[in-house]
């Protein structure tokens, strides 16, 4: 039997399974699977070079004088998303603009409504998928104070202060604001467990970087309400030479998407939830993103201020417009506290399995799960690189050199510094209560140093004295840091003092070692201009320091050369604390790594230049030193090396300021030393108001014989416009 061709059949078959393959690409169009966001490397749309560091904004205004700014810096390429909000004729040269239509070329635009805060995640994926190294996750109502080359430097994150607190971590008390709070802090955790405990530890980079604003912060909308009416700015500032804070693992601080910085180690963490409010979106991002940080080792920087923040009417919608009223940011963490990942799960299905739990426990909903493995998937299939998974063990992640307890300026705010400062004038007058003084106006004019830290350093731990040495200093200089050993033995003092100060604790080997404050005191990383050190013993005559420029070291000229072999002038140099401590230095510093040989030969071609000897040192009394910031690295590492080898105080300094500067640009600073010949007891009558220090001067003895030469003398010319009865000043 034969079977005759059927051609209409064989066509309409063709037909058929045509419209099957046209079905079959249209469902994988709408609805998956993943179209990956590498697409844009072949689209028209892309017209831009490679950038490593991108600013990712939606808006909803025409470009302001902020995203202005931001188009313009040199080394950050701007990425401005749209949303449904956005004007329709929005247009802004130097940035790349990503329509709502070039969006939906990848398949997770389809899962984010298209008037959504979170359609940023397109942008996000876009900056990856360009080869980002770094996205500043900002908003288009904060203006930027700088250029942000900052954080991009990777100096200026070798050093700082961790948090040695529990559970929360409220960077803005930490930056002088202790009464505010940020959005989405856990108010039940407000007063729990709190501590002003840190450590100074070196560290690498954080992975993400939480910066503040001034002006109109992002604090929470409730206790925004106690403020002001909700359609007013606020202008509250904080204090940006605070040392900045890393947050270790089993503590949580709050991030938002407002100005936060995400290195490539943590470019994950950009996904924002989209069914949670615009309030709250961010806020759960941020607590998920930083417990899977500890899964890589990583671990959130919070920074000072950066940029000033005035808000648009959209922020200062409230809870009551928000869908996500589910979300208790308590619970949230007690919930993220307890969550464990299987040690066998990669990374990236840690990432799943913990969104999987947010939407089961009603932190989130189904969707963002689905949001977020898409997410997974377009990193997946974009050129980004899965960290490597290291599974949390324990908290700590640094190496702590010295223990801190650190009292943060209570405000920033010029009148309450200014009420501070008066305080300290009325803790002066109270102290000399039995001297006669005419209180002026004038008196708050007395010369202030915001950008000097003072770092008064203890040899044994006379702490008792802290009370009297704040009284003397307090209203010369802002920023104070106490220093010794013993940490307990101050704390217990410290019960007894009427103001709270900032202690470092540090080895000093009896004082041989004292160096160690200035180095620990750098290390904090203030945002001064120098640092100045003195003993506890030394008295500073603060109002003739204005004089004196805060870009170059101040030391003294009286200074001797110690030969290697050879006996010095002084008997340090014969001890274990001398030459052999010194060889041993020396020893080391020649065999530095290739990295550090440059500073090295610097340092060495500088002594000689200054008529050091080769190999040997330079002495002179080390009761007063300024370092500028600029030398701050340098001095951090010679100190160091010092102190690992035990060299002497007298040796180290006078070796370090002739090693970093050419004697001509140090300044010689005028003043005494009382040595062994009756002298120390003459202090009232040896005094010169027009040097800048007299050493030593037993502090404790402000109580007894020398009440009348503090009240008298010292403290009238302390307070310009206060004077006694005897004093002109």
């Amino acid at each position: 039997m034969t079977c005759a061709f059927n051609f209409k059949k064989y066509l309409l078959f063709l037909i058929l399974l045509s419209s099957l393959f046209v079905w079959i690409f249209y469902i994988i169009i709408s609805h998956g699977p993943f179209i990956p966001i590498s697409i844009w490397r072949t689209s028209a749309f892309r017209k831009t070079k490679n950038f490593s560091n991108w600013i990712v904004v939606t808006t909803n205004v025409k470009p302001t004088d902020a995203i202005k700014y931001m188009s313009n810096l040199p080394k950050w390429k701007l990425l401005v998303v749209e949303n449904s909000n956005t004007p329709k004729d929005w247009k802004l040269t130097n940035c790349i603009y990503l329509s709502l239509a070039e969006q939906q070329h990848v398949y997770i635009s389809k899962l984010i409504p298209t008037e959504s805060y979170s359609r940023k995640i397109i942008g996000y994926l876009y900056a990856i998928s360009e080869g980002a190294e770094a996205i500043y996750d900002i908003e288009d109502t904060i203006k930027l104070l700088t250029d942000l080359d900052d954080l991009l430097n990777p100096d200026a994150f070798e050093y700082g202060l961790q948090y040695n607190g529990n559970v929360v971590f409220n960077s803005f008390k930490h930056f002088g604001q202790s009464t505010i709070w940020p959005r989405g802090f856990p108010l039940n955790k407000l007063s729990e467990n709190e501590t002003n405990s840190y450590f100074v530890s070196n560290f690498k980079k954080p992975s993400i970087n939480q910066i503040l604003s001034d002006g109109d912060p992002d604090i929470d909308s409730v206790f925004r309400w106690t403020l002001k009416p909700t359609n007013t700015n606020l202008n509250i500032s904080f204090d940006s030479a605070t040392p900045p804070v890393i947050i270790p693992p089993l503590v949580f601080t709050t991030l938002n998407s407002q100005a936060t910085l995400f290195r490539y180690e943590a470019l994950w963490a950009l996904v924002l939830p989209v069914t949670p409010s615009y309030q709250h979106s961010d806020v759960i991002r941020g607590y998920w993103a930083q417990r899977l940080l500890w899964e890589i080792g990583g671990y959130v920087g919070c920074y000072p201020p950066n940029a000033y923040q005035i808000r648009n009417s959209r922020s200062y919608t409230v809870a009551e417009n928000s869908s996500g009223s589910y979300f208790d940011p308590n619970k949230l963490v007690d919930f993220l506290i307890e969550w464990k990942c299987p040690v066998e799960r990669t990374f990236f299905q840690c990432v799943s399995l913990l969104s999987e739990k947010l939407a089961e426990n009603g932190y989130w909903q189904q969707h963002d799960n689905l949001v977020v493995h898409a997410w997974i998937h377009e990193l997946e299939t974009s050129s980004y690189k899965e960290p490597k998974r290291k599974p949390f063990i324990d908290k700590n992640i640094t190496n702590h050199t010295n223990s801190v307890i650190y009292e943060p300026m209570d405000s920033a705010n010029l009148k309450i510094r200014q009420q501070s400062k008066w305080n300290q004038v009325l803790g002066m007058t109270s102290f000399c209560k039995d001297t006669s003084f005419q209180i002026k106006s004038t008196s708050l004019a007395s010369v202030t140093f915001p950008d000097i830290l003072l770092v008064i350093m203890f040899n044994s731990p006379f702490y008792d004295n802290i009370p009297y040495l704040q009284l003397i200093y307090g209203v010369t200089f802002r920023y104070i840091i106490y220093c010794g050993p013993d940490i307990q033995r101050f704390l217990k003092a410290s019960n007894n003092f009427a103001i709270k100060v900032t202690f470092v604790e540090s080895v000093v080997d009896k004082g041989y070692c004292v160096y160690t404050c200035l180095s620990a005191a750098m290390k904090m990383n203030f945002d001064v201009q120098g640092y100045l050190s003195i003993g506890d013993d030394t008295l500073l005559n603060s109002w003739n320091i204005h004089k004196l420029p805060l870009d170059k070291i101040w030391y003294h000229s009286d200074i001797a050369r110690l030969y290697k072999g050879k006996k010095g002038p002084t008997p340090w140099w014969q001890k274990p604390v001398g030459q052999i401590a010194m060889n041993k230095a020396w020893r080391f510093l020649h065999n530095v790594t290739a990295d550090l040989k440059p500073v090295v030969n610097k340092f060495v071609h500088t002594l000689l230049a200054n008529n050091a000897p080769k190999d040997g040192a330079m002495f002179g009394a080390s009761d007063i030193v300024y370092i500028p910031n600029r030398y701050k690295k340098d001095t951090i590492f010679f100190l160091d090396v010092f102190a690992e080898c035990k060299v002497f105080l007298e040796i180290v300094i006078a070796t370090l300021v002739h090693g970093l500067v050419e004697k001509i640009n140090i300044i010689d600073l005028e003043g005494q030393y009382l040595w062994f010949d009756g002298k120390r007891k003459k202090v009232p009558e040896l005094f010169k108001p027009n040097d800048t220090y007299l050493h030593p001067v037993k502090i404790s003895q402000i109580k007894t014989n020398l009440k009348n030469f503090f009240c008298n003398t010292y403290f009238p010319l302390t307070l310009k416009g206060i004077r006694n009865n005897n004093t002109k000043v």
